[in-house]
């Protein structure tokens, strides 16, 4: 008896994992996915989604796009993924600040971070970096800072978001340093600021490092350090800012895959798993890292876990400097 009552239990449960197989099998994502990238055409945040959709054609067999919510780093592109389907078919790559940042960034928000947005996966990190104009003659960080000093009007460094990790490295910077002059000046975009760093119309800059390298390379602008924890492979000859006298002053831009709350998690997780699959394919690392893009990837929870520790983080800075975006 005992025997035949653990067949029949037996049984039971294999006809409900084949019926949980059958639900989440028809689950399944839509025919065309829709990439929406928060930077205009071009840039390197837009380069990354194309590589990525590329190979997504290929291992979801599905016609990936590319599209375009430009505004507020994001802060349009929350508001069109709230009001989408909840079914994976959209998908927001953008820096990881709209979930992070935006609560602590914005008096209001068109939308709730912690509901409306569904951390898919990490996608990149990219390190920022302190430039200065070819008309400063700081070569390292304690210089800049000496010059500031002297001059206060060198202080004006600026950003091509205000809620970047960037941005808050400057912050953070001022307030370690005790530099008060060292001022944020926002930029709608990180060419226009790359034209007047250039033209010597703003002393100092921070960005991504990718949009400096090659200038730097060409001394039309000097970099004085970066903002990752240890140098960057593309620039192994820059010191950081933790290498150039704040031990605990560090932080990358990570960007990264989100979707519309109340999507099913078996797609969520499936999502997370085929775009991690293809950041993690050696060619398509060997083409990020030329970017100067870290490929990262990982699971929702990984990713979730991310926005939390980057928001408690950074929280205080900002509070401290009483900036608001909005």
């Amino acid at each position: 008896m005992l025997k035949r009552r653990h067949l029949i239990v037996g049984t039971g449960a294999a006809s409900a994992i084949a019926s949980f197989g059958r639900t989440a099998w028809a689950q399944s994502l839509p025919g065309t996915l829709r990439i929406i990238v928060v930077v205009p055409p071009g840039a390197t945040m837009d380069n990354i989604a194309r590589l990525t959709a590329d190979r997504l054609k290929d291992t979801l067999k599905r016609n990936v796009i590319v599209d375009y919510k430009v505004g507020g780093t994001g802060l349009v592109a929350s508001g069109f993924l709230k009001n989408s389907a909840a079914d994976g078919g959209l998908i927001m790559f953008a820096p990881l600040a709209v979930a992070a940042f935006f609560p602590f960034l914005y008096s209001k928000l068109p939308f709730e971070p912690d509901t409306d947005l569904v951390p898919v996966c990490d996608g990149v990190h990219i390190p920022h970096a302190l430039t200065v104009s070819p008309g400063q003659n700081a070569r390292t960080l304690a210089q800049y800072l000496d010059a500031v000093k002297a001059d206060p009007l060198k202080g004006s460094i600026g950003t091509s978001s205000m809620s970047s990790v960037g941005a808050l490295l400057m912050l953070r910077l001022r307030q370690l340093s005790g530099v008060e002059s060292l001022q944020l000046v926002a930029y709608k975009g990180g060419q226009p600021l790359l034209a007047d760093l250039m033209g010597n119309q703003i002393p100092a800059g921070v960005s991504v490092i990718s949009d400096y390298l090659a200038q730097h390379k060409a001394e039309r602008v000097r970099i004085l350090a970066t903002g990752g924890a240890r140098r960057s492979a593309l620039a192994p000859d820059i010191p950081t800012l933790v290498e150039s006298g704040y031990p605990d002053l560090y932080g990358v831009s990570s960007i990264g895959f989100f979707v519309r709350g109340g999507t099913p998690a078996p797609l969520v997780q499936q999502l997370s798993s085929e775009i991690t699959g293809v950041l993690r394919t050696p060619d398509v690392r060997a083409r990020l890292l030329e970017m100067g893009a870290e490929p990262t990837g990982g699971s929702p929870q990984e990713f979730r876990q991310l926005v939390l520790s980057e928001r408690a983080r950074w929280e205080p800075v900002a509070r401290a400097a009483n900036i608001k975006v909005d």
